[in-house]
């Protein structure tokens, strides 16, 4: 390979130890077009300092092994390649940190031990009914409904959506996207046998997401976790021990849809009072006074024109 076709970066890693707590330490290795960040690391282990630890197996994208912070996005590191976050980011200093949510253990390697519990609180395996396990008969998946699945079922576990994720960091009820996808994965499959029970499990949860959208954009493998969560929600409406968190989502919903049924737009104030009630509205109002912020709550809104179209695209008409 000629001196041309390098170019010399600088990786800028966070590490840690229980002794020492986080340090930041500078690596500078050459690397061409093809170095992905699995090979930076482990030239720099394997060449430099061989105290430096990080997690990597596959180098495939497929065992989820090596996620970590690049430049402050959690990405995989086999999938990604040290000069295009070079060219994107527009220098050859690159930072490179343990994932955000996980607690770190040493250097690039975090506990996973959380993420399993919550993984598994989803039962992530197919409960057939009796009939099939004893061979007296079999459950046939038409395309449709693997179609319906196949997306949910490419989670690798890597974690990369829990790191982004702001709500699982203030909310320990919500389970989190990467658990969403899986969960939705198996409620949604015709052959199972535990829906209800599954519904238990994921409703609660499903409510309690932002709908912030990290997820979606850092999925290494286009799973698409906020929308098994929007497509679980749907189930609330045959669970019947609906949470206080899951009701006030579905009056949410509704409140909406009316809103914009009605006026063609979406009117916060009235949304706000059908979803919280007057109570609870009335003592936020006054919160709202007493910060200046009652005339946002107050502003009158002007009307939408050919309210009748947008009727008949809500399906009102």
């Amino acid at each position: 390979m000629s001196q041309e076709q390098q170019e010399e970066v600088i990786l800028k890693v966070k590490r840690f130890n229980p002794e020492k707590g986080f340090w930041w330490q500078e690596y500078k290795l050459k690397v061409d077009r093809f170095t992905q960040f699995t090979e930076a690391l482990r030239r720099i282990k394997s060449e430099q300092d061989p105290t430096l630890s990080y997690r990597a197996s596959c180098h495939m994208a497929v065992c989820g092994s090596c996620g970590m912070k690049i430049n402050g996005e959690p990405r995989l590191a086999c999938k990604t390649l040290v000069l295009d976050v070079v060219k994107k980011h527009n220098s050859n200093v690159i930072t490179i940190e343990p994932m955000d949510y996980f607690r770190p253990i040493k250097d690039l390697i975090v506990d996973w031990d959380e993420f399993y519990e919550r993984m598994f609180k989803v039962k992530p395996r197919l409960y057939p009914a009796n009939e099939v396990l004893e061979g007296k008969a079999e459950h046939r998946l038409k395309p449709e409904d693997q179609k319906e699945l196949w997306k949910f079922a490419q989670c690798i576990w890597c974690g990369l959506c829990v790191s982004a994720c702001p709500a699982v960091v203030i909310d320990s009820q919500f389970l989190g996207p990467a658990a969403h996808a899986k969960g939705y994965r198996f409620l949604a499959d015709p052959r199972d046998t535990i829906t209800e029970e599954r519904m238990k499990v994921l409703i609660d949860s499903a409510w309690r997401c932002t709908y912030c959208y990290q997820c979606f954009n850092v999925c290494p493998r286009d799973v698409e976790p906020v929308t098994a969560i929007k497509k679980t929600r749907s189930f609330t409406k045959l669970y019947k021990e609906k949470s206080d968190v899951a009701e006030r989502g579905e009056k949410h919903v509704e409140a909406i849809y009316e809103s914009i049924t009605k006026t063609g737009k979406l009117a916060e104030a009235a949304v706000y009072l059908k979803t919280y009630g007057v109570l609870q509205s009335l003592i936020d109002l006054i919160y709202m006074s007493k910060t200046g912020k009652l005339k946002y709550a107050l502003v009158q809104e002007r009307s939408v024109q050919n309210i009748n179209e947008i009727k008949k695209i809500m399906g009102g008409e």
